[in-house]
């Protein structure tokens, strides 16, 4: 039974995302202009995985004045890998375009197993120099709640 357990605990240890004290994966994504943007540089890391929880970013964000995103050191992720790709181009992206901040955008299968996350919440990754400090999972309408000083 113990070695169910180890072994258990070691599988699980396999498919986890990047963890507090280690670096964050740098990358590269499209925004929903298609401009690329690196990703591992920021102090804040947001990474909506489901479209509920991005709903709820998108209405904070919509609120703030433009740059807010950049002003805060912040990047915010959208995983819409799962979304069919004509939906996409016909309804998501003109509709993102319409915001006045960058929504950076996966589309790879893969992603959501290189990255912590928790349905229905809002993962939030906090660096400092390229080192995770801190991994958390919030609820989207709480987003606000990241940016008091």
């Amino acid at each position: 039974m113990k070695t169910f357990f180890v072994l258990a605990a070691l599988t699980a240890s396999l498919f986890a995302g990047p963890a507090a004290g280690q670096p964050f994966p740098a990358f590269t994504l499209e925004d929903q202009f298609e401009k690329p943007h690196t990703v591992g540089g920021q102090q804040l890391v947001l990474i909506s995985f489901e479209r509920e929880v991005s709903e709820k970013v998108n209405a904070f964000l919509g609120t703030q004045s433009k740059g807010f995103l950049q002003t805060h050191d912040t990047v915010y992720i959208a995983d819409i890998s799962a979304m069919p790709s004509l939906i996409s181009k016909l309804f998501a992206l003109p509709k993102m375009r319409d915001y006045s901040y960058p929504v950076l955008l996966n589309r790879e299968e893969d992603f959501a197993e290189k990255f912590d996350h928790q349905e229905g919440k809002l993962t939030v990754y906090r660096l400092k120099e390229g080192e995770i400090t801190s991994v958390e999972f919030i609820d989207a309408d709480k987003a606000s709640a990241l940016f008091k000083d």
